[in-house]
C-alpha cells in the first residue's frame, strides 16, 4: 500500500491532507514545486500556522519516547495524553482538526465529505467517528474554502537563518543532475519510515515573497530521499 503523508502542526493540532486536494498523500507525491498542498501549506504558513512547528509525517512510523528532538517529543506526549502511546498519527487523525477545508482549491472533495457527515449527523444524532474539519452543524459551511493556496518565492528556515528560492537554488539529484520540478521541504521536514529525518525537523519554518534579512541563502541542494 506504502506509506501516507500529512502536513502536521503540532502546535496548533491541526493538519492538512493531499487527498482533499485530489493529490497523493505518499511521501513524493506532493513534492512537486506547483502542487496545491505545497501552495496551501505555503499560505498556512504566512499566516494560521506563522511560527508554529510543522513537519511531513508518515503514517507507518512510531514516535519513540526518548528523543532530543522536540518535534518528535511533542507527539509522543500528545500520544500518551490521547491514549496510545507511540501511535501518533492515528493521534493526530483522531483529535487534530483537519484544516484543508479552509481552502477553496480543496472544496469539491472535501465538500463530499462534510455532506456524508451532515447526513449521518441528521440520522443519528452523532457521528461514529471523529469530526475531522471541526463543523459547526448548525452552520457546516461557515468559514470553510475561504482562503486561497498560493506559493511565496523564498522557504526560510528561521532557527537556523538559512533560505532557499528556487530562482538562485540549485535543487539537484543525487548524481547532481539539476531538479527542475521538486521542492525539498518535504524532504527537510519529513518523518516517516521511508524517509531519514529530516535536516529541519522540529525547526520553525516560514515562507515569504521578500527577502529575509540577515539570512544566509542556499545556493544548492540535493535532493536525497
Amino acid at each position: 500500500m506504502g506509506e501516507y503523508y500529512r502536513w502536521v502542526n503540532v502546535d496548533k493540532k491541526e493538519y492538512i491532507c493531499p487527498e482533499d486536494f485530489d493529490y497523493g498523500s505518499k511521501f513524493g507525491a506532493s513534492m512537486h514545486k506547483d502542487s496545491t498542498p505545497l501552495h496551501a501549506l505555503h499560505s498556512l504558513l504566512t499566516d494560521e500556522w506563522k511560527g508554529d512547528r510543522v513537519l511531513w509525517f508518515g503514517d507507518e512510523c512510531s514516535v519513540p519516547e526518548q528523543s532530543s528532538n522536540g518535534v518528535i517529543k511533542t507527539l509522543y506526549e500528545q500520544s500518551v495524553e490521547f491514549g496510545y502511546p507511540e501511535d501518533a498519527f492515528d493521534m493526530i487523525c483522531e483529535s487534530y482538526r483537519n484544516v484543508s477545508c479552509l481552502f477553496k482549491e480543496a472544496e469539491e472533495d472535501v465538500r463530499e465529505w462534510i455532506e456524508d457527515d451532515l447526513e449521518e449527523y441528521r440520522e443519528n444524532g452523532k457521528l461514529d467517528h471523529f469530526n475531522e474539519y471541526g463543523i459547526d452543524f448548525d452552520n457546516p459551511y461557515e468559514g470553510l474554502f475561504l482562503k486561497t493556496a498560493k506559493r511565496r518565492m523564498f522557504t526560510i528556515n528561521h532557527t537556523k537563518k538559512i533560505y532557499y528560492t528556487f530562482a538562485e537554488t540549485d535543487m539537484l539529484f543525487l548524481d547532481r543532475t539539476k531538479n527542475d520540478y521538486g521542492d525539498p521541504l518535504p524532504i527537510l521536514m519529513g518523518y516517516g519510515r521511508v524517509t531519514e529525518p529530516g535536516e529541519w525537523l522540529g525547526d520553525v519554518i516560514g515562507v515569504s515573497d521578500q527577502r529575509p534579512e540577515g539570512y544566509s541563502l542556499i545556493k544548492e541542494i540535493c535532493m536525497k530521499w
